[in-house]
């Protein structure tokens, strides 16, 4: 597929999904005015709503008919009063949660040659990883990230930028699962809220040479508009010195990774070139996001209505003037008694206090039962959240609580694994043809940590039940305490292990492997 040369925009091949971008990235920001525009939006165009369930007018003078306006961000703001609504910014904590258990700790990138070898760790330590793990948190959200590298001799003379392009500036093309061609868009800055500039660049492979072509497009909302001279705006004005618009690679293949966050698709799996876009962890949670924040906003609002408030008989407010009512002096100590029957009821003689009951169990089992259900519907376990309390266990014992958020990390490190290996290869290529590097391009191999980060003391008894198996060495043994460090450093310890030894005569390993035997030969290591 070309670039878009005009037309409706969103184009209408991609408009499904782009439609579900607004909702998802509004979710994401939990911007309550972001909600609201988005609910709004989708009421008045109609958007994958039939015609007999469009917002009606009287949905906006206190009907409920339709379906937008069931949801609590869907319906118009009371005119009466305050708007009460509040958002749980739920959405964003399980997308960094989900980034987090990907790329909490940085996986292993290896590779056989040095000199590659040693530019993968140069690319670590510059912020590949970090840039990876923002990428891995708008993937969770949209559904899809494609990484690219930048060359900016400006910004970065001497290395190409690792950048990431979210679902929702990007046009993709997919065949059989696979990318062929992308076209990324970007809003221009203008002074002019009735005209939008669109910058589109598409990348493709033609007759195997990789290109990326520019154009600018002067249009509205809702359409592309015309296509205009590069250097009509300042911003895309460096792209016009071009020859047409196209600047060549220098690759025999596309310069961007797709890495989808989950799948199989479900919203459009019967359609041609949809069926392949990643799925969200949003897909199918939205109507649990908006009922979580409808059940926070009634508990909030039961504070509000539940504060305490005192009626008091008229007799003890005091004029405050003409035209300037009565007040109610709570400082004061005596007022004057009424000429009234001893226990007379009913008479509204003294002060009365009122105090709502706030209904905060009910509430909070309400919040929880749907927080689980959001969490179990993204893949996560309620433990991964922080559901569960904050009670000591082992690395066996929280495997065993979040199996259902393990589960889900293999399937991502399934499409991460992958994406990453290719996206280091292509970086140091791109690098190399820039004449940034001399580094042989290769596909480094890519390994995730466990997940489970064992505290100082459980690694200890590991290693001192193992020394006295007598399965693994001093030098192992170091290696799993210090796992981060170099082969010089675990040889300095080793040596520093055996020289105190030598000096104080005392084996510990062995004493705690003759216990073990039972044999007693080494003695009890428990005895004084």
């Amino acid at each position: 597929m070309p670039m878009p040369t005009g037309g409706a925009w969103p184009p209408v091949n991609v408009a499904p999904a782009y439609d579900m971008y607004r909702d998802w990235d509004a979710w994401y920001i939990g911007d309550p005015d972001a909600l609201f525009r988005a609910y709004q939006r989708r009421a008045h165009t109609g958007l994958d709503v039939p015609p007999s369930q469009r917002v009606r007018p009287s949905q906006f003078a206190g009907g409920v008919m339709g379906v937008v306006s069931r949801w609590l961000w869907g319906a118009p703001p009371p005119v009466s009063t305050r708007d009460s609504r509040l958002h749980i910014p739920l959405p964003s904590d399980l997308a960094a949660t989900a980034a987090g258990l990907l790329l909490s700790d940085s996986p292993t990138i290896t590779a056989e040659a040095p000199e590659a070898q040693a530019r993968i760790e140069e690319l670590m330590a510059g912020g590949l990883i970090k840039a990876l793990r923002q990428a891995a948190e708008a993937g969770s959200a949209l559904g899809d990230v494609y990484l690219r590298p930048v060359v900016d001799t400006v910004v970065s003379p001497t290395a190409a930028i690792c950048t990431a392009v979210h679902a929702d500036q990007a046009i993709p093309v997919f065949r059989w699962g696979h990318l062929v061609e992308v076209t990324f868009w970007s809003e221009l800055a203008g002074n002019d809220r009735q005209v939008i500039y669109r910058l589109l660049e598409h990348h493709d492979v033609v007759e195997g040479r990789g290109r990326i072509t520019y154009r600018l497009f002067k249009g509205k909302e809702r359409e592309l508009g015309r296509s205009v001279p590069l250097a009509e705006h300042p911003d895309a004005a460096e792209f016009a010195q071009l020859p047409e618009g196209v600047q060549l690679t220098g690759l025999s293949r596309l310069d961007v990774v797709h890495v989808p966050n989950a799948g199989p698709q479900r919203l459009w799996r019967k359609q041609a070139n949809l069926k392949y876009f990643g799925r969200s962890d949003f897909d199918g949670n939205e109507q649990i996001f908006d009922r979580l924040d409808a059940a926070w906003t009634s508990w909030m609002q039961d504070l509000w209505i539940a504060r305490g408030r005192i009626t008091v008989p008229e007799y003890m407010l005091q004029n405050l003037g003409n035209g300037q009512g009565a007040g109610f002096d709570a400082e004061r100590a005596i007022y004057v008694g009424l000429n009234m029957m001893p226990n007379q009821p009913g008479q509204g003689a003294g002060i009365t206090a009122t105090q709502f009951e706030i209904r905060h169990e009910a509430h909070r089992a309400t919040t929880d039962a749907l927080l689980e259900v959001a969490m179990r519907h993204s893949g996560l376990s309620a433990q991964t959240m922080g559901e569960e309390g904050d009670v000591a266990m082992t690395a066996t014992e929280a495997g065993a609580r979040e199996r259902l958020s393990y589960i889900t990390r293999g399937d991502r490190i399934a499409a991460w694994g992958p994406g990453v290996a290719a996206y280091v290869e292509l970086h140091m290529e791109v690098e190399q043809i820039h004449g940034m590097s001399r580094v042989e391009p290769v596909r480094p191999t890519v390994e995730f940590s466990d997940g489970v980060s064992e505290s100082p003391k459980q690694v200890a008894e590991t290693i001192q039940l193992l020394r006295a198996a007598e399965v693994i060495s001093i030098e192992t043994g170091v290696r799993m305490a210090h796992p981060d460090w170099e082969d010089p450093q675990v040889s300095e310890e080793v040596d520093k292990i055996k020289k105190d030894r030598a000096t104080s005569g005392d084996d510990p390993g062995a004493a705690l492997a003759g216990y073990a035997r039972g044999d007693n030969e080494g003695g009890d290591p428990t005895e004084e």
